[in-house]
């Protein structure tokens, strides 16, 4: 395909104008990335600056739920003591039966 004298002037300015506009665009997606970065950089120095303080309602049901445990250990140890004595009833077969019974089962042939 060839290009006309008259296409060919009317072309000219107008290769020009399109370098200068690309030029523009890639300068503004540079600057928007430098922006986007400095925005990162500074939420980054913001959140590691700053201390994050929970909520009343979380605190309470953090150290409620730690309470709650340590009193399911100190049952568990002060129960476990008496769960470990074997039942010598029934001519000296164990019948204690735990909370957890079910999970397992012996069988004697």
């Amino acid at each position: 395909m060839t290009i006309r004298s008259i296409d060919m002037q009317v072309l000219i300015p107008k290769v020009t104008d399109v370098a200068r506009v690309q030029q523009i665009q890639q300068q503004e997606n540079s600057v928007r990335q430098q922006e986007n970065a400095n925005h990162i950089i500074q939420q980054t120095i913001k959140n590691t600056n700053t201390v994050n303080q929970p909520l009343r309602n979380e605190s309470a049901l953090v150290h409620e739920k730690e309470e709650q445990e340590k009193n399911l250990k100190k049952n568990k140890e002060k129960g476990g003591k008496r769960e470990n004595k074997p039942n010598t009833k029934n001519n000296g077969e164990n019948t204690n039966i735990k909370s957890s019974s079910g999970n397992t089962i012996d069988i004697k042939i």
